[in-house]
C-alpha cells in the first residue's frame, strides 16, 4: 500500500510539473493570433477542466454583517435555487479527488437548505469548505456541520482587538460572537482556520492576531486587501503593504507552507481561472470573487461549456496575459503580473501589472525571500 501511495505521489508530482510547463508556454502566448498558438490555447482551456480546481460557490447574497472590505453586491437579491445548485454539482468532474468546493455568501449559514446542498455535494466531492463569519455558530450547529462531513471551516477574523474587528464588520458585538463560534467549531472537531485580510487597521499587529487565533486552537490564513469600490483600507504606503505580505509569508508557517504547495501546482501566484473559478449567487461565473469579469451564467449554459468558450473572451485573455512591463522581471514566472482585479473592476484595464508592484526586478531572488518582493500571494 505504501509503495502504491508513493507511486501516486510521484506520478502526481510529474503531472504537475508537466502541466506547469505547458501552462507557462500557454500564458506566454495567450494573446497571439497565430494558428498554432490559438490551437494551444484551446487545448489549454480544455485541460483546465481536468487540472486541480477550486470551485467558489456563493450560495446566497445576504449577511448579518456589513464588512467594509466585502466584495458582495447586496443589491442583487436573486440567488440560485437548491435545484440549480445541485444541477451544477452534478456536472462537476472530480479527477483524483482534486476538486474542492468552497461555499460562501453573503453568510452561507443563513441559507435554510444549506445542509441539503452539502449532503448532495458529498456524494461526488470529498473536500467541502465553508467560509463564514461564525457569529451564528452554536454548539449544536457546529456539531451539525461536522456530521455533514465538511472538511474545514474558514472564519473571517479582522483583528484580535474588539474595536477594530467590530469597526470593520460595522456590527457591535460581532467580535465576541465570532470568538465563540470559533470555539464551538473547534470543540466539535472541525479543522478551523481564521482568515485575516491585510488592511491598514491591522498590519501593525499581525503577530498578535496570529497568536490570538492559535490561542483559540485555530490555524491562520492571511490575504492581501483588494480594494472594493470607494472604500480604501489599503495599508498607507507600499512599504507597509509589502511588510504585511512578507510577514504573512515568512512568519506564518501555515501560510508559507500553503503558498509553496500552491505554487508547485500552478504556474503563477494568482489563482483566478487557473485553479479557481467563482460562481456568484445569481449563477454568474467569474475567474475569482474579486474580479467582475463575466464569463457566462450556469442558468444558461453548462459549466464546462462556459470554461471552454472562455478561450474566446478577450478580457479574460488580457487578464491572464503577462504585462509587457513584467516580462523581463526575475519573478515573472511566480508573479505573472500580480493581482489585476482592482484595475479591471475600476478601469477595465486587464493588461497592466499589479499597482502594488515595486518591480520589475533584475536580480535573482531566493524563494524564501519572495515575500519581500511579490505584490500578491494567494
Amino acid at each position: 500500500m505504501a509503495d502504491k501511495n508513493s507511486l501516486k505521489i510521484t506520478i502526481s508530482g510529474v503531472f504537475n510539473k508537466i502541466c506547469n510547463k505547458c501552462f507557462r508556454f500557454f500564458f506566454e502566448r495567450i494573446q497571439s493570433q497565430k494558428a498554432f498558438d490559438i490551437l494551444v490555447r484551446n487545448v489549454a482551456f480544455k485541460a483546465l477542466n481536468i487540472k486541480f480546481r477550486n470551485i467558489k460557490l456563493h450560495v446566497n447574497n445576504v449577511c448579518n454583517l456589513r464588512c467594509k472590505n466585502c466584495y458582495c453586491d447586496f443589491s442583487l437579491e436573486e440567488s440560485l435555487s437548491c435545484r440549480e445548485i445541485c444541477n451544477l454539482i452534478s456536472q462537476l468532474r472530480p479527477v483524483g479527488g482534486n476538486l474542492k468546493l468552497q461555499l460562501l455568501g453573503g453568510e452561507p449559514l443563513l441559507r435554510g437548505d444549506l445542509f441539503e446542498i452539502i449532503n448532495y455535494a458529498k456524494r461526488k466531492i470529498k473536500h467541502i469548505t465553508i467560509y463564514t463569519n461564525a457569529t451564528l455558530v452554536t454548539p449544536r450547529l457546529a456539531a451539525r456541520i461536522k456530521q455533514a462531513g465538511v472538511s474545514a471551516v474558514i472564519v473571517n477574523l479582522y483583528s484580535c482587538y474588539k474595536d477594530i474587528h467590530d469597526g470593520i464588520t460595522q456590527t457591535p458585538g460581532s467580535w465576541e460572537k465570532t470568538q465563540e463560534g470559533i470555539r464551538n467549531l473547534i470543540a466539535a472537531g472541525l479543522p478551523t482556520h481564521t482568515f485575516t485580510v491585510l488592511m491598514s487597521v491591522n498590519v501593525n499587529h499581525l503577530k498578535q492576531i496570529d497568536d490570538f487565533a492559535r490561542g483559540l486552537k485555530a490555524k491562520t490564513m492571511f490575504f492581501p486587501y483588494i480594494k472594493q469600490g470607494s472604500c480604501d483600507l489599503q495599508p498607507e504606503d507600499r512599504k507597509s503593504f509589502q511588510y504585511a505580505i512578507d510577514w504573512a509569508y515568512n512568519t506564518s508557517k501555515a501560510y508559507k507552507n500553503k503558498l509553496l504547495d500552491v505554487l508547485s501546482k500552478r504556474p503563477k501566484a494568482c489563482s483566478a481561472f487557473i485553479s479557481t473559478i467563482n460562481i456568484k449567487s445569481d449563477g454568474t461565473v467569474t475567474p475569482c470573487p474579486f474580479l467582475n469579469l463575466n464569463l457566462g451564467n450556469i442558468k444558461n449554459e453548462k459549466f464546462y461549456a462556459i470554461i471552454n468558450n472562455s478561450c474566446r473572451n478577450q478580457d479574460l485573455l488580457d487578464f491572464l496575459s503577462i504585462p509587457d512591463g513584467c516580462r523581463a522581471c526575475s519573478l515573472v514566472r511566480l508573479c505573472g503580473g500580480g493581482c489585476k482585479a482592482y484595475r479591471f473592476n475600476n478601469y477595465r484595464d486587464a493588461i497592466s501589472k499589479d499597482s502594488n508592484c515595486n518591480g520589475p526586478y533584475s536580480e535573482s531572488i531566493p524563494l524564501e525571500k519572495i515575500g519581500e518582493y511579490l505584490p500578491y500571494v494567494l
